[in-house]
């Protein structure tokens, strides 16, 4: 699909000979007679590329690429004008314009050709910016889950740190793990190990509130954050958890099994007053929940104990 380019001129001439072309050659073609009109278009079609005279009515060309370029748009901007002193060119490059053409245009292939090598260069920092965002969004995402990984755990806390001191709100930290899994792997294979694995999640992932942030841990452990919760509102998410993941038979292939997993939390800022110390807190509840036979949740406030026999 061919690009958008918007032209703004005075010169209706101009305007006419510059449409023509650049229709020919398959781009979309906007025009404006003036500045104004020109940024009203932009805003309106958001094109790839402007070519703009500088001396307009109304509001001139410079005015036009300085409005363009504090927008933070991608849009491209090549400036046509009949004053050709060194200053006027310095000065449009220096508010970040791509090229400067004097009138009149006696070399019309020239300018068609930096048409097409800006709208490339364009093209080429959009491919880039897309490969950049995949691979900032893979090194936070955990490869076989999905879930964002322990490294965007860290920061996603200190955020949550910062709105729970600024809002004066609370939030809960549950660490969940899978009981025996290396029995899993031992007795069915890590592929089914795997499978297991995704499967836990996404069981997680259901009966989590939908503001809920799940993430791996590390292993077989995961750590949901949920903001804003009550304790009683905790005690019947895990029940949820529990129940669904004792009760679920997972098959892959000719192998099946069940598994039970083991929770601990805490809460900010009630159990802990810092990240580190947070962590430290529901990690000390998980292992009491190991300790105490496995299949069961345990936590820093009072009565917070949810064993294999609460299947609330």
């Amino acid at each position: 699909m061919k690009e958008t380019i918007l032209i703004i001129d005075d010169e209706k001439d101009i305007l006419i000979l510059l449409s023509s072309l650049l229709e020919s050659e398959g781009y979309h073609i906007h025009t404006a007679q003036n500045g104004r009109e020109g940024i009203q278009k932009f805003q309106e079609f958001n094109p790839d590329l402007i070519l703009t005279d500088i001396r307009m009515p109304v509001m001139d060309g410079l005015d036009v690429l300085r409005e363009v370029k504090t927008k933070e748009a991608h849009t491209e901007v090549i400036i046509l004008t009949g004053h050709s002193d060194e200053a006027t060119a310095i000065d449009c490059l220096r508010h970040g314009a791509y090229d400067y053409f004097c009138k009149p245009l006696e070399d019309i292939d020239v300018l068609l050709t930096a048409v097409q090598r800006v709208l490339e260069k364009r093209r080429l920092e959009q491919k880039n910016q897309s490969l950049l965002r995949q691979l900032e969004e893979l090194s936070i995402r955990d490869p076989l889950t999905g879930l964002y990984n322990y490294r965007h755990l860290q920061a996603s806390l200190d955020e949550e740190i910062v709105r729970s001191q600024r809002y004066n709100h609370r939030f809960f930290i549950l660490m969940i793990d899978a009981d025996h899994f290396k029995d899993v792997n031992d007795s069915f294979g890590h592929l089914f190990g795997d499978f297991v694995l995704k499967e836990l999640c996404e069981i997680i992932r259901r009966e989590l509130r939908s503001t809920d942030r799940l993430f791996r841990y590390g292993g077989e452990e995961f750590l949901a954050i949920m903001n804003e919760i009550s304790t009683d509102e905790v005690e019947k998410v895990v029940k949820r958890l529990m129940s669904a993941i004792r009760n679920h038979i997972f098959k892959y292939e000719n192998k099946y099994t069940k598994i039970t997993v083991s929770m601990g939390g805490a809460f900010f800022p009630e159990d802990a007053d810092t990240k580190m110390n947070l962590i430290k807190k529901a990690d000390q509840a998980l292992y009491r929940a190991k300790d105490a036979g496995r299949d069961r949740f345990e936590c820093c406030f009072a009565n917070g104990c949810i064993g294999s026999s609460d299947q609330g």
